[in-house]
């Protein structure tokens, strides 16, 4: 074999190629590599090639390469994952199996005498070397190959070429030079004979525009272009080169190519302004960002002006946007008294990096507005009238300035208010105001007038301003004191200038000036003219003089009046107490009682009134004395105790009630004398002695030692034992009364006695005696001779099996009587599977399990010995019980799968076997479906019961997904899918393509067996039942119906039809099912005698259209024509039905003449007729078979607003009000989907229904709640409708929350049973409103539920209806508890626990905060099992119950039989017999029951 070549293709996409013998190579992914092997000899087995850097990641297989038979030979040895990989054979290597396949070139043909001959051209660019093998045979079948190799020539026969005919460069403007970036590739061009590639010389052949021909040069070498004089893009801005290769040896042989250069942009021009100077004039205030004027910037440079604009200075108010608009910076500026005229530049900047740019001027002038307010030089004015003044005197002018100009500042000047009497005038121009009437002035007062005048401008939109002129008229002075006699107090001490009184008089000051004299006393008092205050001017002294008469003067110097001033001297207090005498030491016996006096003192003052009360107080008594604060007795205030404090040292205060306050101090000593009123105190209050069972009597056993604290005999202590425990005849110990020493007294026996008690008492000397007592332990000591003992001869225990290994079991209890009992023994216990500690506890080993299924019990003996050595020692028996614990999944037992089920069965159809290894409630199984359930239900038992409307033309299969859950805690499942066939029923009827079916033929061309028609209809059902047979209803003489194809033929010739005629039929399909199914349509065939054409006829006896509903009107519905045989002829159309929906025209277009809708029809048959020009006229007539399409319309709600009230405690999915939507689309309102608008935690709606239902009001109560309800159509269509519910307050916190242990699918199960038994025990009507789990936050399926612990919350009511208050529930559940637990046990078996909650469940925050997601957890559970089922029921009204006591509300929730509403209640069920009972036991308020 000379070679083998084989083809390798690696996960990788890598391609290694060998060729030939056996040897080692490395495998390139990164390029692909190929090798030549050398070759082997014919007939060769084994290793051909190893293969080594393989990548682990990398996938191997052998490809065919050449010879398609070369694989069968080989065979490739490589696991996933090896680096290595080998190549071997599978046969011995045949050279010649391998070599004969390949075919001869298609371009050569090998002749029989071994000539090879040329059949076509070679092409050297396609092909320069052919290789192939020839095969030479003798007659025997033995053969020979050789190898075959052609080289092909080239020679000059082809043109140069560019790589590519168009090329495209840019280059800069204003720059000379190499074009270097030339796209796709750099320009190059070579000879088309690639064997010889002659070199190519190049050169330009055009340039456009030709102005710029010389402006570019090309190297004849490279082919590189290069700019020899710079241009201006401004002035040209793309060019088109032509370029040429010419061969070196042959200009004649040349190619083409054309190269587009773009000038590429450079920033060479400044930009400018359409002008040099912008002038422009506003009003002054004018808004910010107003438009003043617009600046134009342009720029020659590709892209226009691209840069920024600019004000200069920035400090003017005015910006200038980028399209050049100057507008209004800041309108606080634009002031024209201020600056009437702006100047400024604005500036146009290129962008970096050039620095082009232009400047521009601006003047913008302001005009005058009205914004400046006349404004007074003064701020008051003032002037005076005198008693001797005449009409027109000037009294006084005011002036008013306004900075505007023209109208808007002249000043016009107004008396507006003040001038009542009209003494006074204003002149409008000058504003001087003068006196026109004479003012009657009376004496001694001062006439004040108060004018306001206002200046206003001349501005179309005036403004004013107004100021103040204060006139004053005195009349004649005659001065005079208001009283004749003034009162005043000023307290003694006081420095000099102390006020006094005021004094007030009657003058024309300042006018006419007056004068105040003190006119006695004049060396204490003084009076101050401006404030008229009298004032002292020395200190005055209470003690010294009390009362001053003070006599003042006034005067204008011509007139004078006096008064009297009594001014009386208040006394201050300026004495402190003073003690009388005190005892220096005073005893009393510290058994005083309290309120006992101890002594009395006094202190007097010198001052009076207030100044002069004395009050007591105690500074340092530490409460233990109080002294009357009125008379100064002193009391002892708490129990006195010598031995604490036998002596008391404190302070008497006297202070009198002036202001400030002035005391004095006395200092007493109080001295407590002894009372015996302490018990002797031992050291301690237990003392404790051991003593050997063999002492002798008088051994010394403990000493004891007591105190005191009283003294003298009261302090003498005897000591007494009081008691001996356990007794004796005669007693076991002795005492010394004196020194308290306890000896023995008699013999000692362990066996009797193991401790004694003693109670020791200590007396003292005092009268009458007190006494103290101790306990002395006295412990004898043993010998040991008693053997152990367990508490038990034989324990039980019961442990789960899943108990993990090392757990404790039991703990053994041993007792042993001797000293020190059982703490030095051990325990011997011999098992492979528990073993026991040194405190008695059994615990399963380690490396031990238990497994109940395998064995339930264990019977073990546990030996324990007292003594390491020589112990004594007892036996107990352990019986150990295993317990089942969840561990083992439902298993399917012989499931039948598929199962077969008609499309037409409901009820049971199929029962599932379903077993448990576990037992009881471990080994209890509960199936359900989580697919289909709408269809599909599996009860407790197993049985499948369909329970919905199977359609098999709908869907023929179902996966019905079922798990397997048992009851155990927490809950094991299996899952398996049951496949469901629905078998056909014939339930469907044939359907005929068409209605009507026609034709129109003419009687001399019918022959017997034509065809006329073809009729078809389908059926949906399967097998025989689709089968559908054709027949007419009646036979007919001239036709024949195939029953299988529908094919209508002619039964024999028309030639003898003498006149028109028309066959309507029947044509009826019929399927095979049975019963048969079938259904009909209509044949229409027109027989023409004399000619389809000559007379009227329309060109189809049947037209079909369509039109969309809510069309408008005069939409085109189609257009029917009728054909007379000749132009000449007119034809005019007519309806002769539905002309009140339709019209025709003379063209026969029919439209509407109205908006059609195919809820109210979607079948229109029109009967057109058509009515030729000729005399007499022919008719024809035609049907028009109109279908009005459907057009999606949103569905209506049947009202805009639902309105409902609901009470705040009202239970999860309580139904609150049911909306309703109907769809105008045909049969789409059942398909309607509803839902809320926004997610609410508060309500929700059921999709399907409508029904709005309660997810969770806590806190909710006295609220409204308003959201919006959503319909939605199948197609996304929607409307909605505004909800709103009114939470109204439950009145109270009378929920009660019970908890059981039992899982919340146990309780939901028997909630029946609870709810009465519950009631039995309380004697009230029960309503449980929700069940809760111990978690709130685990959100689960109810089957699945693992928490075995189920909050029940419900309230209770009286016959009547009246809720029970929650403390008085909680109160009878705490005295019935035992009643409680005994009937519910009776519900859910023994070992049930009954925790109570706290009262006031509402106010709970807990219940507050779980509220929904109890609810939702709930909701979860009832959609898994797929059982919720509402039955609406609308909330009336609830009204409170008439009561006197309290605001109780009534919900005649009492009546249990009427409503079993609970959170988790599977359905809801309310009969109308249950209403006529509820409705007979009403009171005074009507309501819906829940």
């Amino acid at each position: 074999m000379s070679f083998i070549s084989c083809f390798f293709i690696l996960a990788c996409l890598c391609v290694h190629n060998v060729w030939g013998a056996i040897g080692t190579s490395q495998i390139n992914c990164a390029f692909g590599s190929n090798h030549h092997l050398g070759s082997v000899e014919e007939e060769y087995e084994g290793d051909v090639e190893i293969f080594t850097n393989i990548d682990p990641s990398d996938e191997l297989r052998l490809e065919v390469h050449i010879f398609e038979s070369s694989v069968t030979f080989l065979e490739l040895i490589h696991s996933r994952g090896d680096t290595t990989a080998t190549v071997r054979t599978t046969k011995p290597l045949d050279a010649d199996g391998v070599l004969k396949e390949p075919p001869d070139p298609a371009e050569f043909e090998l002749r029989g005498d071994g000539t090879i001959r040329l059949l076509r051209r070679l092409n050297y660019n396609i092909a320069n070397l052919y290789t192939f093998t020839v095969e030479a045979k003798d007659i025997d079948d033995q053969n020979d190959t050789a190898t075959v190799i052609i080289n092909v020539e080239d020679f000059d026969n082809l043109n140069p070429y560019f790589d590519h005919s168009l090329y495209q460069a840019s280059f800069p403007e204003n720059q000379e030079g190499q074009i270097s970036a030339v796209a796709p590739n750099a320009i190059k061009a070579q000879d088309g004979d690639t064997g010889i590639n002659e070199p190519v010389v190049y050169s330009i052949t055009a340039v456009d525009p030709n102005e710029v021909q010389s402006s570019f040069n090309i190297d004849p070498n490279s082919g590189v272009i290069s700019v020899t004089t710079a241009l201006d893009r401004e002035e040209t801005e793309r060019i088109t080169i032509q370029i040429q290769a010419a061969q070196q040896d042959d200009s004649t042989k040349t190619g083409n190519a054309v190269v587009f250069l773009a000038v590429e942009d450079e920033n060479d021009n400044p930009p400018e302004f359409d002008k040099s100077e912008y002038t422009a004039v506003i009003p002054e205030n004018s808004p910010n960002d107003m438009v003043v004027l617009q600046a134009k910037v342009t720029d020659l440079d590709q892209g226009g002006f691209v840069g920024t604009l600019q004000v200069i200075p920035d400090t003017v108010p005015f910006s200038i946007s980028p399209d050049g608009s100057i507008r209004v910076k800041s309108s606080a500026e634009l002031d024209r008294e201020t600056t009437s005229t702006f100047t400024f530049q604005i500036e146009a900047k290129d962008s970096p990096p050039s620095n082009f740019s232009a400047l521009a001027t601006v003047n913008i002038s302001l005009s005058d507005e009205n914004d400046n307010t006349p404004v007074f030089q003064k701020s008051k004015y003032e002037g005076k009238v005198f008693i001797n003044q005449t009409d027109g005197t000037l009294v006084v002018k005011v002036e008013a300035t306004d900075l505007d100009e023209g109208p808007n500042g002249q000043v016009s000047y107004f008396i507006d208010f003040g001038n009542d009497e009209g003494y006074f005038a204003i002149d409008e121009n000058t504003g001087e105001i003068t006196l026109v009437q004479n003012i009657s002035l009376p004496d001694n007062e001062i006439l004040q007038f108060s004018l306001y005048v206002r200046a206003k401008d001349g501005g179309t939109v005036s403004r004013s301003s107004s100021v103040l002129v204060d006139i004053k008229a005195p009349g004649e002075s005659h001065p005079q004191f208001f009283e004749k006699v003034y009162q005043g107090k000023v307290e003694e001490e006081q420095e000099a200038g102390a006020e006094i009184v005021k004094v007030n008089f009657l003058s024309v000051d300042p006018f006419v000036p007056v004068t105040l004299t003190v006119e006695t006393e004049a060396d204490k008092f003084s009076i101050d003219e401006s404030s008229r205050m009298l004032k002292t001017k020395a200190k005055l002294d209470y003690e010294t003089q009390k009362n001053y008469t003070v006599q003042l003067s006034i005067t204008d110097g011509t007139n004078r009046d006096t008064a009297i001033v009594h001014v009386e001297v208040l006394d201050i207090n300026d004495n402190s107490p003073e003690f009388a005498p005190i005892p220096s030491s005073i005893e009393i016996p510290e058994d005083a009682e309290i309120g006992d006096n101890v002594t009395s003192i006094l202190a007097t003052d010198a001052d009076a009134g207030l100044n002069a009360e004395v009050r007591y107080s105690l500074e340092g008594s530490g409460g233990m004395f109080s002294v009357n604060p009125d008379t100064g007795l002193i009391i002892v205030a708490a129990a006195l105790d010598r031995e604490t404090q036998s002596k008391y040292n404190f302070k008497v205060v006297a202070e009198d009630q002036g202001r400030p306050v002035l005391s004095a101090e006395a200092s007493l000593i109080i001295t407590i004398t002894d009372v015996n009123d302490n018990a002797p105190i031992f050291s301690k209050q237990q003392y404790e002695a051991i003593i050997w069972e063999n002492a002798t009597i008088g051994t010394d056993v403990i000493g004891v030692n007591a105190t005191d604290k009283d003294e003298g005999l009261n302090a003498v202590v005897s000591y007494h034992i009081s008691k001996q425990e356990p007794p004796s005849p005669a007693a076991a110990f002795t005492i010394d009364t004196t020194t308290g020493s306890i000896s023995l007294a008699q013999k000692l026996d362990y066996s009797k006695a193991k401790r004694y008690t003693l109670e020791v008492e200590g007396r003292d000397g005092g009268s009458p005696s007190l006494t103290g007592s101790t306990v002395v332990m006295v412990w004898v000591q043993d010998v040991n001779d008693k053997a152990p003992e367990f508490s038990q001869d034989q324990y039980d225990v019961a442990v789960y099996e899943n108990i993990a290994p090392g757990s404790a079991l039991v703990s053994l209890e041993v007792t042993d009587e001797d000293e020190g009992g059982f703490s030095n023994g051990h325990f011997l216990l011999t098992s492979d599977i528990f073993s026991i500690n040194s405190q008695g506890v059994i615990h399963l080993q380690s490396n031990a399990s238990l497994d109940r299924e395998t064995r339930d019990n264990y019977i073990i003996q546990v030996v324990a010995v007292d003594q390491p050595v020589d112990g004594l020692s007892s036996t107990a028996q352990i019986n150990i019980t295993v317990l089942d614990v969840n561990d083992n999944n439902p298993q399917f037992i012989d499931l039948e799968n598929p199962q077969m089920i008609p499309e037409d069965q409901t009820g049971e159809v199929y029962h599932i076997q379903v077993s448990d290894a576990d037992i009881e409630e471990n080994g209890m199984v509960t199936l359900t479906p989580y697919s289909y359930n709408e269809l599909f239900t599996i009860s407790m038992e197993g049985t499948l019961t369909v329970t919905g409307n199977l359609d098999r033309e709908t869907q023929d299969v179902y996966e019905l997904v079922i798990v397997a859950t048992d009851h155990g805690e927490p809950p094991r499942n299996n899952v398996t899918t049951l496949t469901i066939i629905v078998t056909d029923v014939n339930d469907n009827d044939p359907i005929f393509t068409e209605e009507l079916y026609s034709a129109r033929v003419l009687a001399k061309d019918v022959k017997k067996g034509d065809v006329v028609l073809t009729v078809s209809a389908t059926d949906l059902d399967a097998g025989n039942n689709s089968l559908i047979s054709y027949r007419f209803s009646s036979e007919p003489d001239l036709l024949d119906l195939h029953p299988d194809t529908g094919v209508i033929t002619w039964t024999r010739d028309l030639t003898d039809i003498p006149e028109d005629t028309e066959l309507e039929l029947t044509v009826i399909a019929e399927d095979h099912g049975s019963p048969p199914r079938n259904s009909t349509a209509k044949v229409l065939i027109e027989i023409r005698a004399g000619s389809l054409t000559d007379d009227l006829a329309f060109e189809n006896s049947t037209y079909h259209f369509s039109v969309k509903e809510n069309e408008p009107v005069e939409t085109e519905v189609g257009v029917v024509k009728a054909i007379t045989g000749s132009q000449l002829v007119q034809v005019s159309y007519k309806l002769t039905s539905h002309s009140d929906l339709f019209s025709v025209d003379e063209s026969g277009t029919i439209k509407t003449r109205q908006s059609l809708d195919k809820e109210e029809q979607e079948w229109y048959f029109i009967k057109v007729q058509a009515t030729d020009s000729r005399t007499p006229p022919s008719t024809a007539m035609t049907t028009v078979v109109l279908q009005v399409e459907d057009v999606n319309e949103p569905p209506v709600f049947d009202s805009e607003k639902y309105e409902a009230e609901v009470f705040s405690i009202a239970p999860f999915r309580f139904p609150v009000v049911a909306v309703k939507a109907t769809d105008p689309d045909v049969g789409d309102t059942e398909e309607l989907q509803y839902s809320l608008e926004e997610f609410s935690s508060l309500l929700a709606v059921e999709s399907s229904s409508g029904q709005v239902y309660v997810m969770d009001l806590t806190g909710m109560s006295g609220k409204v709640i308003t959201t919006q309800v959503k319909a939605t159509d199948r197609h996304g269509l929607f409307t909605t409708a505004e909800l709103e519910v009114t939470v109204k307050s439950s009145g109270s916190d009378n929920i009660v929350v019970i908890a059981l242990n039992q899982p919340v699918h146990t309780v939901q199960e028997k909630i029946r049973e609870t709810q009465n038994s519950l009631e039995k025990v309380l004697g009230w009507n029960v309503n449980i409103l929700s069940l809760r789990v111990e978690s709130v936050n685990e959100m689960r399926s109810l089957l699945r539920e693992t928490t075995a612990k189920t909050y029940i919350s419900f309230i209770a009511t009286d016959k009547d209806g009246t809720i029970i208050s929650a403390k008085e529930v909680n109160e009878k559940l705490r005295s019935e508890q035992e009643s409680v637990k005994v009937e519910l046990e009776n519900v859910f078996g023994p070992g049930l626990e009954v925790e109570q909650e706290l009262e006031g469940s509402s106010g709970s925050s807990q219940q507050s905060n779980e509220a929904v997601v109890i609810a939702l957890a709930v909701l979860l559970a009832l959609s898994l099992v797929g059982l919720i089922v509402l039955v609406v029921v609308n909330v009336n009204k609830f009204k409170k119950m008439k009561d006197t006591d309290s605001d109780k509300e009534s919900f005649n929730i009492g009546k249990r039989d009427m409503s079993d509403v609970f959170t988790n209640e599977v359905e809801f069920t309310e009969t109308q017999d249950d209403q006529g009972n509820h409705n007979g036991s009403r009171k005074t308020s009507e309501v819906a029951a829940f």
